[in-house]
């Protein structure tokens, strides 16, 4: 450490303390009359200066490099800090395309779940876009791969085909069967029928024949009475 140093402070030190004082519109470092007769008498005026210069550069980074990354990486301002940047300005700017930032942010967390990957600076709408035409693709692509491997599934042994054709069987062995036992009712029905209507038939004969002799008995018991009369 230099005697300078010892006896009135770093120049880094120093630095810290004039970064309050530091103005990049009225040229740097703001000075009272203490300030120049402490630069005469140290002879560090120069070197406090760029100090001083140094400092408020690296304040500024520190406070506003990732949101001026940010509007670099989304196309949307390429400022760099510098010794003659304002504050102010920087407020501005970040201010300005704040929903803009925010809205590439979200896309992009979206993509990255997704896996799309989108190009460096391109305007959110655009991609938007890709991202949507991305997942319209990708969700075409998983429907096929599903349909392929149900269409794969269904030709294995023991597969929605094979089943399918099993139960087929099944239901026309169910049908066959339902269908024999539907005309074995038919025929039975129809052999009742048939012997029901002979035996109406023998009923109807026996009748016929019953009433015939009984008509004959009628006749015969006439006539007898006839030949009693005249007898």
């Amino acid at each position: 450490m230099s005697l300078t140093d010892l006896l009135f402070g770093s120049t880094a030190k120093n630095a810290k303390r004039e970064l309050l004082t530091y103005d990049p519109e009225l040229g740097g470092r703001q000075k009272d009359l203490g300030d120049y007769l402490g630069d005469l008498f140290t002879g560090q005026g120069a070197a406090l200066d760029k100090a001083t210069e140094d400092a408020y550069v690296k304040d500024l980074q520190r406070t506003y490099g990732n949101r001026l990354s940010d509007l670099e990486k989304y196309g949307l301002s390429s400022t760099k800090i510098t010794k003659d940047t304002n504050r102010s300005d920087l407020d501005q700017l970040i201010g300005r395309y704040a929903d803009e930032v925010k809205l590439n942010k979200t896309i992009d967390q979206q993509a990255a779940i997704a896996g799309f990957v989108p190009e460096a600076n391109t305007p959110y709408q655009q991609k938007l876009k890709g991202l949507k035409e991305y997942k319209q693709k990708e969700t075409l692509a998983e429907e096929q791969r599903k349909r392929a491997l149900r269409k794969k599934e269904s030709l294995e042994p023991g597969g929605s085909v094979e089943t399918a054709m099993f139960n087929r069987g099944i239901q026309a062995q169910n049908q066959a069967i339902q269908m024999q036992g539907l005309q074995n009712q038919l025929q039975s029905a129809s052999d009742q029928r048939a012997i029901d209507n002979r035996r109406l038939d023998l009923q109807e004969s026996r009748d016929s024949r019953k009433g015939q002799r009984e008509m004959l008995m009628l006749i015969m018991a006439g006539l007898d009475n006839i030949g009693k009369g005249f007898s």
